[in-house]
């Protein structure tokens, strides 16, 4: 987040955090966020938080089990990171983010994105005169103004450690198809 606006920014990221509620999505319709779905990743996101506190990232909000059942995790919010850390570099996952601050130009931000082994997706906040100077952002998903706006009409799937193939669309075939030439002599035998 730019470094302008990222006090402001946090503190926003911050109350929507908080206001969803955690639970059993099953059960409640207003669920915001379940469990994890198992506890193999219930540890790798706790081993992860661990990480990141070990490095020297601040632990703003969260990076605890939240409750005694289930697989639950505080939705944590990590800042002070560096673009080395392993919190900044590798896909965590659910709930867990990393708010960075920057203060170079555009180029700049684009050679941070592309400073990565994983390229699912990307959103970025800014006036609609200034899209065009992302769109070198590698990642296969960018949203502008908005996130996590997923359509069936729309292809989905990353770059590089995020994911070979598309999802969603008729490009989805291509994942579970391979094309076959077949060639019959019905005739003219050797």
């Amino acid at each position: 987040v730019q470094e302008g606006i990222c006090d402001r920014f946090l503190e926003k990221f911050n109350t929507m955090t908080l206001s969803g509620k955690v639970g059993n999505s099953f059960d409640e319709e207003d669920t915001f966020r379940g469990s994890q779905v198992s506890e193999t990743l219930f540890k790798h996101v706790m081993e992860y938080i661990g990480i990141g506190k070990k490095e020297g990232a601040t632990c703003y909000l969260g990076g605890k089990r939240s409750g005694t059942e289930g697989y639950f995790i505080e939705p944590t919010i990590f800042t002070d990171a560096k673009p080395n850390m392993r919190i900044t570099k590798e896909e965590i996952f659910d709930p867990v983010v990393v708010i960075s601050k920057f203060k170079v130009d555009v180029d700049g931000v684009v050679a941070l994105a592309n400073d990565t082994s994983y390229d699912l997706t990307a959103s970025v906040l800014l006036p609609i005169s200034r899209v065009t100077s992302m769109f070198p952002m590698p990642f296969y998903s960018v949203f502008v103004n908005w996130y996590n706006v997923v359509t069936v009409n729309s292809p989905f799937g990353g770059y590089k450690q995020s994911g070979i193939g598309r999802e969603n669309n008729e490009y989805v075939f291509q994942i579970y198809t391979q094309v076959k030439a077949v060639k019959v002599n019905l005739g003219n035998y050797f």
